[in-house]
């Protein structure tokens, strides 16, 4: 049987899917240098900038990848933040009333092109709950759990969404049917009426076979590369077996299914009988990819308009954002570190001996958390006074046992110790202060160090952080023991930063 079956012999390149087919190393490096370029500027919150370098590197190479961090991009212009000491720089290509409907459209494009591709599924549920549809905002979130089920930006979304929904109920968006039948149809309609024209003789074998290229390209096809790269057959046929021509025109009638003409054709492949062409059908996968991005856009304009319409209210679903922007309202309330100028004089520890051991008693004082932080760090603060208080030292001078005990007041007169939450920078790579024996400790809640945007630290993190500075304010320096609570490097872990 398989003498029957077509051949056609091209060479079959082993790029990554929908990236352009570079010829030469010094145009590879090129498309590398200006990526990283991009990520500078990316990282610096100078958006603008790395847009402009994305586009230039979509026109000749799109992928994933740069679809997703384009998509960031545009969503990061929204929300930039002068604490961050970043300008706010930006483009007149960009409206930034709408660029949450333009950062969808890159994070559809790259699942289009990669569809588990985590990053941007993240995105597309981000961005759902920023139009206030939350349940396709769940959606995205779950299907981003399916790929990577301990993704915590994910998790963190998708509880935070659900505190947004019981706050604001609305009633869902219907997805148009035209798009979902899009979305639903794995393989386009362009290609089964390329099958039709085919056994018509309306096309040549070769638009037949690009399509059969495009399939494989989305990874509808996924046949052995390794076995197809074997293949060094050179000899060609104009005859075409009939069992081929019925085989598609079976197809494109809908009298066989898509997965029995799919596992066909993938077995030609996967044995070296049909070989594709070492050129990527660029210009008909990007035609395709604008074809489907177009109708998603219709869809999410109509969104828009619902919005504006009804005068719906939307609470962004990042709640970064929103404790940036009270803490910019209420800086002053949470500045401690103005008190590390004026000298304040902390009273002394209270220090009691009971049955032979040094209790040495801290007084603490503890800032309000500020307004619309989603995670419970009161909670993470008791954690890291327990861990110390578990804690036990000796005296050398008499052998006896240390321990420390916190009691908290309510007011900052006559503390030992000043515990506030910090929502600003407080340097490079520092997520944390304290004066060491007794005085201010300040604790990061989140940082810029993620995507150029300021994102929430996770819980586990700032608890980290508190019990470090904690352990200054008792009086103990650094420790060269990596997992020592007191080693002076930690890799900070944000909580709604799409790139973590």
């Amino acid at each position: 049987m398989i003498k029957n079956f077509l051949k056609l012999f091209y060479a079959f390149s082993l790029i990554a899917v929908f990236v352009v087919s570079i010829a030469y190393a010094d145009e590879q490096e090129s498309i590398s240098q200006l990526f990283s370029e991009a990520n500078i500027h990316f990282m610096n919150g100078q958006y603008a900038k790395s847009i402009t370098i994305f586009d230039q590197i979509l026109e000749t190479a799109p992928d994933s990848k740069t679809y997703t961090m384009k998509g960031i991009a545009l969503h990061n212009l929204r929300f930039q933040s002068t604490l961050g000491h970043q300008p706010q720089e930006f483009t007149m290509k960009y409206d930034l009333k709408t660029t949450n409907k333009q950062a969808m459209i890159e994070f559809y494009k790259a699942l289009e092109i990669d569809q588990n591709n985590v990053i941007a599924l993240n995105g597309m549920g981000l961005g759902f709950g920023s139009f206030g549809e939350y349940q396709e905002a769940k959606k995205y979130f779950t299907k981003a759990l399916k790929t990577d089920p301990n993704n915590p930006i994910a998790k963190n979304y998708i509880n935070y969404l659900k505190k947004i929904e019981a706050k604001f109920p609305y009633e869902p968006t219907e997805k148009p049917a035209f798009l979902q039948k899009i979305e639903e149809n794995k393989i386009p309609l362009w290609i089964k009426n390329n099958a039709a024209w085919w056994t018509q003789d309306k096309i040549t074998d070769s638009d037949f076979i690009q399509g059969i290229e495009y399939l494989v390209q989305k990874k509808i096809i996924n046949p052995v590369i390794s076995d197809m790269v074997q293949v060094t057959n050179t000899e060609s046929t104009d005859v075409i077996p009939s069992w081929v021509r019925n085989n598609a025109k079976w197809w494109s009638a809908g009298l066989i299914s898509d997965e029995e003409f799919l596992s066909a054709i993938g077995y030609l492949i996967e044995n070296g009988l049909i070989i594709l062409g070492n050129e990527e059908n660029f210009e008909v996968a990007k035609k395709e990819l604008e074809r489907t991005s177009w109708n998603f856009e219709r869809y999410l304009i109509n969104l828009a308009k619902k919005i504006n319409d009804e005068g719906k209210y939307i609470e962004y679903p990042n709640p970064s954002a929103e404790v940036i922007k009270k803490y910019v309202r209420d800086y002053q309330k949470y500045n401690y570190s103005a008190y590390l100028d004026t000298n304040e004089n902390f009273p002394d520890r209270e220090v009691t001996l009971i049955d032979d051991v040094y209790y040495v008693e801290y007084l603490y004082h503890v800032a309000d958390q500020p307004a619309s932080l989603p995670q419970d760090h009161v909670s993470t603060l008791q954690q890291s006074l327990d861990f110390w208080e578990t804690q036990e030292w000796f005296n050398t001078a008499n052998g006896k046992t240390v321990k420390v005990k916190f009691t908290e007041s309510n007011t900052k007169s006559g503390s030992n110790v000043w515990i506030t939450w910090v929502v600003r920078n407080l340097g490079e790579n520092v997520l944390g202060h304290a004066q060491v024996g007794k005085g201010v400790v300040e604790v990061a809640l989140g940082g810029f160090g993620c995507d150029g945007a300021f994102q929430l630290y996770t819980v586990d993190t700032v608890r980290n952080v508190m019990t470090h500075e904690l352990g200054h304010s008792l009086g103990l320096g650094h420790s060269n023991i990596e997992n020592s609570v007191m080693y002076p490097t930690l890799n900070p872990n944000f909580s709604y930063c799409l790139l973590n």
